[in-house]
């Protein structure tokens, strides 16, 4: 999936009135060409140009984790608008609804995961017609800026590489509408970039010192994570079955409970937004066998900040892989 990373300006070109002397008997034919000819000019040369905005950019977010990020770095030059806020909400069985689409087709900007994991907010952006002013949203897909490709995993906030990327070039986006607030913008954008400099710090210092720790997952949801801080994630397949919704092959079903009753994964990781009978039974062999259990989610928690929830996501990470073996 590509990034559709697209601006269109209206154009506006007011000619100003003529007076209405000018059309007088008394004028000749050919001055009142020459005159018109001067002022169509005039506008054109010096009044067409892209509509800018004049106030706080319409921003919508199909997720909150990139809707509060949006939000540190717009700050007051946007006005923010999520669709998806409730973390008990699935976000890969969302309905949007009829308010949504209205939402996005007033919308300047629109912030979407992409990757497959948000379609729907693909099919309100398509049937979104031009605003009022006649331009169409920019549609920013962390998917397509991360240079995502089918088959990689899409639970993009657990990489702090693909958040810079997108902090960066929704500030850009920005600066393309606001042009007279680039500087802000960029001054927010690098105060958020600098915060995520001790989370960078904390991840490299697990990698140092757990790189290559055996672990397990219900889901690929922490995937991105456990490779940027060295743990070897185990099962896969079984993972991928699980967040499809279709049954695990019975040789996975069997490799990943082997894992856990023999111990030869340290942390077992569990999508605290889904539950159902094979991960219930997951999470009772690890606590069985004297695993630690880490629950993780997929949405950004009411009232906290983007930093602060990966910060406490790596906090219960350290915790559990520094306990010993039972």
């Amino acid at each position: 999936m590509k990034a559709r990373y697209l601006l269109h300006y209206n154009i506006v070109c007011p000619v100003p009135a003529c007076p209405p002397s000018l059309f007088r008997s008394g004028f000749s034919a050919m001055l009142r060409v020459a005159t018109l000819a001067v002022l169509l000019s005039w506008a054109l040369a010096g009044a067409c140009g892209p509509a800018r905005a004049a106030g706080p950019i319409a921003v919508v977010a199909a997720e909150a984790v990139w809707g509060d990020i949006a939000r540190q770095v717009g700050g007051p030059d946007v006005a923010m608008t999520t669709i998806l806020n409730n973390p008990a909400t699935d976000p890969h069985l969302f309905e949007a609804s009829p308010s949504d689409g209205r939402r996005v087709g007033a919308a300047q900007i629109v912030i979407a995961n992409g990757g497959g994991y948000d379609g729907w907010i693909d099919r309100l952006t398509d049937g979104a017609g031009p605003a009022a002013n006649g331009a169409r949203p920019v549609l920013l897909t962390v998917a397509g800026l991360a240079g995502w490709r089918d088959g990689d995993n899409t639970h993009f906030w657990y990489d702090l590489s693909d958040v810079r990327t997108f902090a960066t070039a929704f500030a850009a986006a920005c600066g393309d509408i606001l042009p007279d607030h680039r500087t802000a913008l960029q001054a927010r954008l690098h105060q958020f970039l600098d915060t995520l400099a001790p989370l960078q710090a904390r991840i490299d210092g697990m990698r140092g010192r757990y790189g290559g720790t055996p672990v397990a997952a219900s889901e690929p949801i922490f995937g991105l994570m456990a490779r940027v801080t060295g743990l070897a994630m185990r099962d896969e397949s079984f993972q991928h079955a699980v967040m499809n919704g279709t049954d695990p092959a019975p040789s996975d079903v069997a490799r990943v409970e082997d894992d856990l009753t023999a111990r030869r994964v340290r942390v077992l990781i569990l999508n605290d937004q889904t539950a159902g009978p094979a991960t219930d039974r997951l999470d009772q062999l690890a606590r069985d066998a004297g695993i630690p259990v880490l629950r993780v989610g997929e949405s950004l928690p009411p009232g906290m900040r983007y930093q602060d929830w990966i910060a406490d996501v790596l906090d219960r990470l350290g915790q559990a892989l520094a306990r010993k073996p039972a």
